[in-house]
């Protein structure tokens, strides 16, 4: 039970958001450029974010050669296009509220290794064409030339490189956005995990779990944005189906003369690599084993962890068979099959913000802007 000082509007807000990742936070303080004044609250059940927004690769991309192929062939020219528009946007939009602030921002460029004659490699004019209006001029060029600077195996037989390529710190940059929503009078409350929300027509309240108490959070509109934990907060309500997807990562010890710099991606997206500092991190593999990473676990496997460790001594670091293994770690992605946003109200208080599909750090602040459009 609440405490008398509790019960004056402590847990009263006119916007809810569930999730403090990256989608909701940029949400809430998107929200509140537009309403300053408002109360916010923001419900995250860790002491940090527990999808993917600090646990990922820290990858400010917009999409690979390959996989943007694949959104051509899935989407049309002009779905893909205009995703990529999006992710784009958000970036900038990401960088400017951040600006000033230490993110670990690094613009050493994109590339995507080939270790044979790929479909995609013969598609680099019609996609650049494709996009060519988000960057007004080609966002991919053949730079086979650097695989040897990058220190990577004599195996990889292409390189696409792109200019318009970044990598970020995800833990500073969350740490930011966090520093950035509480400034604009967010109030974020953590270790409270939401088991249900009720939306009465004239008011939404949400249930909160926490280790000495259950709490109700009232407020007039919710934002949800917890990624894959969506379908459990949405039953019965019409969302579109959202699977979640492990994404395994591991980083070396430092590395003495570590030639690799920049971001990487191979196997159309499936794995990722980047230098941060003198060390490698990489991650993926999911495709190996979809079944068995169709998981909300946060433990590494041992078939996955095996394949990153076999990718790193075989194709990115050929040159340094006792690399050491310093850290691993897993998050939680989620993904749908349209590989589209979804950002809509369901019900008179109600909104969900998903649809990143592994792109978080380039979709959030878009999805944010949709998501606060849509609250008016």
């Amino acid at each position: 039970m609440q405490s008398y000082w509790e019960q004056d509007s402590w847990l009263d807000a006119d916007l809810a958001v569930i999730g403090a990742g990256l989608v909701g936070i940029s949400t809430a303080i998107e929200y509140l450029e537009r309403h300053p004044g408002k109360r916010v609250i923001v419900l995250e059940r860790g002491l940090t974010p527990q999808g993917a927004s600090t646990r990922n690769a820290g990858f400010a991309c917009f999409g690979s050669l390959s996989e943007i192929a694949g959104d051509i062939d899935l989407m049309g020219s002009d779905a893909a296009c205009e995703i990529v528009q999006q992710r784009v946007e958000g970036l900038m939009r990401l960088k400017a509220r951040c600006k000033g602030a230490d993110i670990g921002f690094d613009d050493a460029g994109g590339h995507e290794v080939f270790l044979d004659d790929h479909p995609a490699l013969r598609r680099i004019e019609e996609v650049n064409n494709c996009i060519e209006r988000v960057f007004g001029t080609a966002a991919f060029i053949d730079r086979t030339d650097l695989i040897q600077e990058n220190g990577l195996s004599d195996r990889v037989q292409h390189l696409i490189r792109t200019p318009f390529e970044a990598t970020v710190d995800s833990g500073k940059l969350v740490r930011t956005l966090w520093l950035i929503a509480t400034r604009h009078g967010a109030d974020i409350r953590t270790g409270g995990e939401v088991v249900e929300i009720n939306d009465h027509g004239n008011g939404v309240e949400i249930s909160v779990r926490t280790m000495t108490q259950n709490v109700i959070v009232k407020t007039e509109n919710v934002v949800v944005a917890a990624n894959a934990l969506i379908p459990g907060l949405m039953h019965g309500n019409d969302v579109p189906v959202i699977v979640p997807g492990r994404g395994q990562v591991l980083v070396t010890e430092p590395i003495e003369n570590l030639r690799l710099k920049g971001s990487f991606h191979f196997d159309e997206g499936f794995y990722y690599f980047r230098n941060v500092g003198n060390r490698i991190l990489l991650g993926g593999g999911r495709n190996i084993d979809f079944e068995s990473e169709t998981t909300l676990s946060h433990e590494t496997s041992v078939p996955i962890q095996a394949a990153l460790e076999t990718m790193l001594h075989d194709v990115i670091l050929p040159n340094h068979p006792d690399v050491v293994i310093e850290h691993r770690w897993a998050g939680t992605m989620a993904f749908t099959s349209s590989k589209q946003p979804f950002v809509e109200r369901i019900s008179p208080g109600v909104i969900i913000a998903f649809g990143c599909n592994g792109m978080g750090v380039a979709l959030s602040s878009s999805i944010a802007t949709s998501a606060s459009a849509i609250l008016g």
